[in-house]
């Protein structure tokens, strides 16, 4: 089996883990719109309604603000895969429930790179080691990026197993 899908049955097994397991942090999410979420936070430097961001970095970066500031609206156009964004590939309701899951399971006060630079993987994927901070408790974990189309970077995946004490 390509490594490319082992990856993505990995993080969809891990998503269904996480669901179960931290069902009691799930927040009833309520929206009135009638399309999926609407445009993202655009990286520094980008123009208006841009998706992604201009490097990997910058990508897990821009998430992670949006993860900190609760804003499901920024996270999904900044996540997906070499496809596109998530937000075009999935049910809006599953969609919105990854994206409130991802958020209880990432929430923190701070993060740092745990290493300067991102290690390659195949396909041109990137993976980056990030410590969050949430209180007294941190964890270090990675997530990983790849190219959109149009060359902007999405995050693909985190690696969720080890930040299930911070939904709490």
């Amino acid at each position: 089996m390509p490594a490319r899908r082992k990856s993505g049955m990995r993080y969809g097994w891990v998503m269904l883990a996480g669901a179960l397991l931290t069902s009691a942090c799930a927040r009833q999410a309520v929206s009135t719109e009638t399309s999926l979420p609407g445009a993202a936070m655009p990286s520094a430097g980008a123009a208006p309604g841009t998706l992604g961001a201009a490097s990997g970095r910058g990508a897990v970066e821009t998430f992670l603000a949006a993860v900190r500031n609760q804003d499901l609206q920024a996270m999904s156009g900044l996540w997906g895969n070499s496809k596109g964004l998530a937000r075009d590939q999935l049910k809006r309701d599953e969609l919105e429930k990854r994206l409130v899951i991802m958020q209880c399971l990432m929430q923190h006060d701070k993060f740092v790179f745990a290493e300067e630079r991102p290690r390659l993987q195949a396909g041109g994927r990137q993976e980056h080691v990030v410590t969050l901070t949430k209180g007294q408790q941190s964890a270090t974990t990675t997530i990983a990026t790849v190219t959109g189309p149009g060359g902007r970077w999405l995050v693909e995946d985190v690696d969720v197993t080890k930040l299930r004490e911070f939904c709490r």
